[in-house]
């Protein structure tokens, strides 16, 4: 897995963002999660590879994750 993927992972679960998602569900929403930000959000995992974190990316990194897990509470 690329590492702005595993940056990605790492920053919801850190944050909290998978609170609402089932421990059954995780692997599922992990798999949506990257897949949307592959297709929908490239400049964000662009920012992520080259370790820019900003008010930006965070937002769109919490945006996806919320929309997200709403289907797996």
């Amino acid at each position: 897995m690329p590492v702005e993927e595993e940056i990605a992972i790492i920053y919801a679960g850190t944050k909290g963002l998978l609170a609402s998602v089932p421990v059954a569900k995780v692997r599922d929403f992990e798999a949506a999660y990257l897949e949307n930000l592959r297709l929908n959000h490239k400049n964000v995992l662009a920012e992520l590879k080259k370790g820019v974190l900003s008010e930006e990316v965070e937002t769109q990194l919490k945006k996806v994750a919320a929309d997200l897990a709403k289907g797996y509470a």
